[in-house]
């Protein structure tokens, strides 16, 4: 009997320490340190040796038919991820391929092939994703960062900077993530990545890639810099007592817009970079968002109305304003190269503070895609609203292929439509 209970007790003892180390459930990652070396790769980080990468294998990445503007017909949207995406670019790469000949006596003939690229980042990990001509998403980068809150593309698409918050949920960290390129064998070899100054409250990377704007605070106020990527030849362009600025670029022009409230008016601001000084180019406009055409011509502009808002254009050469007959977010567009837009919006929205209820998602537009002339004032309907809903933010058009990307402010989801 008692070498029956001894056998017994060292069975139990077998499979409590098979469930601690096998079947005990593992606690979840709530934050990450700041020391760069407990960054998590999911391959190895090496400067020497490969890596390997995989398919994006999260469910849901599915081209979505329930949202088609005729009963039956296709839709034009695709879904590209199936979770929420912090920041993502598009782009298109020209390589010369050489094509073998069929008769051995002839030379290879050489072919110019263009390949269109989608990069996105998980807002859930930090993972760089890419899809290659309507491909399947592929995790390009390793290095592990929870609860990305904002992410941007520098250096011709080749560093991610990723912004989140440090463990005391105060402090925002900015990591610069060089993107690996494909080796010979077709592994990735992920170097380790910068760490920026902590609290640069807003930043915001040049049309070509090659600067950053970024808005820092001391006691004095703000300071607005420039740098690389690296935080490297940093140079102070402009100090202001006022601390709530948005920067953005046009050309290799920095502009400061003040964050918008309904019951604040707004300014916007250009820097001249040689002087360190502001020139007013709108202001006094309660609630006032803004996008910049890309030679700067015009200026789209939103204006709370109590209950709503309007949405106006604003020509900087002839200082003419048109007003448009669409509730439009500046947010909610992208420019066309003849300078023309296309934006999510509608007719009407709900009555609420604008645009603060929006931003604090109290409040969700249910967008219809419009197609908008700067010079006439006039606009083409892309999509009704037909099908399924969605509130279109940081729109990106690639007009060769006639597609359009945008993130769904209510799922964080990546889509692409086709017009």
């Amino acid at each position: 009997m008692r070498r029956v209970l001894i056998i017994v007790l060292i069975i139990v003892a077998i499979w409590a320490g098979l469930w601690f180390f096998y079947f005990k459930p593992k606690q979840a990652t709530t934050g990450v340190s700041p020391v760069p070396n407990v960054l998590k790769p999911f391959f190895p980080v090496s400067t020497s040796t490969g890596g390997s990468f995989g398919s994006d294998t999260i469910p849901g990445v599915v081209g979505n038919t329930s949202n088609a503007t005729t009963p039956g017909a296709p839709s034009p949207f695709t879904q590209l991820t199936g979770h929420p995406v912090a920041g993502y670019t598009i782009f298109d790469l020209t390589n010369k391929v050489s094509i073998p000949s069929t008769d051995p006596k002839k030379k290879p003939t050489v072919q110019t092939v263009t390949d269109h690229y989608i990069r996105y980042v998980s807002r859930q990990n930090g993972y760089v994703y890419e899809i290659k001509d309507s491909g399947t998403p592929l995790q390009i980068t390793n290095i592990f960062i929870p609860n990305i809150y904002e992410a941007q593309f520098a250096d011709s698409n080749t560093t991610a900077l990723l912004r989140f918050l440090r463990n005391d949920s105060e402090t925002i960290a900015t990591y610069s993530v060089p993107i690996p390129s494909l080796n010979n064998d077709g592994t990735r070899t992920q170097k380790t990545g910068t760490f920026l100054p902590d609290n640069i409250l807003e930043l915001a990377v040049s049309p070509d890639q090659t600067q950053l704007a970024r808005v820092t605070v001391d006691n004095s106020g703000s300071i607005v810099t420039t740098s690389t990527s690296l935080g490297t030849k940093i140079k102070a362009i402009a100090k202001s007592p006022f601390v709530e600025w948005l920067p953005f670029w046009v050309k290799n022009t920095v502009y400061l817009q003040t964050k918008a409230a309904s019951i604040a008016n707004g300014f916007l601001y250009k820097i001249d970079s040689s002087t360190a000084r502001l020139s007013r180019a709108l202001g006094d406009i309660p609630g006032l968002t803004v996008s910049m055409s890309p030679s700067g011509t015009y200026i789209l502009y939103s204006q709370s109305t109590g209950t709503g808002f309007s949405t106006s254009i604003f020509n900087t050469k002839t200082n003419t304003t048109n007003n448009l007959s669409l509730s439009i977010m500046p947010e909610n567009c992208a420019w066309l190269q003849n300078e023309d837009l296309i934006c999510g919006g509608g007719n009407t929205v709900k009555n609420a503070t604008y645009p603060d209820d929006w931003y604090a998602g109290v409040v969700h537009f249910s967008d219809q895609l419009y197609k908008i002339s700067t010079k006439s004032n006039t606009y083409t309907v892309l999509y009704n609203n037909s099908g399924q809903s969605f509130d279109m933010t940081t729109l990106k058009v690639d007009e060769n292929q006639h597609l359009l990307y945008f993130i769904d402010k209510n799922t964080g989801y990546l889509w692409q439509f086709s017009y």
